[in-house]
């Protein structure tokens, strides 16, 4: 019979096996993508955190984008290039953030550096708001400036450097505030989507693939061997 296993324990066991065969070196890439075959044995809708969750992350930061770029655009009297500005301001913070949710909580929780639920909580929030909401406002403050001086709408300041840095924070003050409501969400579906992801790996961690510990051998669960 395999012993009792915990998230962080060395041992790796097959879904549905209970026998231990043998041990392997096993790279921290090659954990996570058995542990995404052991994902696939649960149900396809019961898996969707891990599948289609960080869907959800891009496109909401996507939309954080667009909401940003048609705020400054309002705000410095921009009119033109509606879809010139808009198409980069969902994609790249949609793709910055689905790489950083993919990288710092997905594949992090299932190599096994993420094992605390809370921590996963706040580093879920952490990423949602500085991919999600932060990076999207960040790009759309040059992209509407630089649509503002190419269409000549607003009057961008050519002095000192703090110059710049108070129109801009004159400019931005109001429009972050009403932006409030998406930062919060942002923070919220961050942390709702890390905890459904960890009770999902905790799944995985009981009746499939374990973590690895702090070394990188690992015991494979199979058939038995003749």
């Amino acid at each position: 019979m395999a012993e009792e296993v915990a998230p962080g324990d060395k041992a790796l066991v097959a879904p549905g096996n209970t026998g231990v065969v043998r041990t392997v070196e096993l790279t921290e890439a090659e954990l996570i993508r058995l542990q995404y075959q052991a994902l696939q044995q649960i149900p396809k809708e019961k898996r969707w955190p891990f599948t289609s969750g960080v869907t959800t992350v891009g496109v909401n930061a996507g939309f954080v984008g667009l909401i940003a770029n048609s705020m400054f655009r309002r705000v410095l009297d921009v009119t033109q290039a509606r879809l010139l500005s808009a198409l980069p301001m969902f994609l790249i913070p949609a793709v910055t953030a689905t790489g950083a949710w993919q990288a710092f909580v997905a594949q992090s929780m299932l190599a096994g550096n993420l094992n605390c639920p809370v921590c996963a909580q706040v580093r879920g929030a952490s990423i949602n708001v500085l991919a999600g909401f932060v990076n999207p406002v960040c790009l759309a403050i040059p992209m509407a400036g630089g649509l503002a001086k190419r269409y000549y709408t607003a009057v961008l300041p050519k002095g000192s450097i703090r110059d710049f840095w108070e129109f801009w924070v004159r400019t931005s003050r109001p429009i972050l505030w009403r932006m409030l409501p998406a930062l919060a969400l942002q923070a919220a579906w961050g942390a709702a989507l890390a905890s459904k992801e960890f009770d999902l790996y905790l799944r995985i961690s009981k009746h499939g693939f374990v973590v690895l510990g702090d070394r990188e051998t690992v015991a494979v669960s199979g058939s038995k061997e003749s």
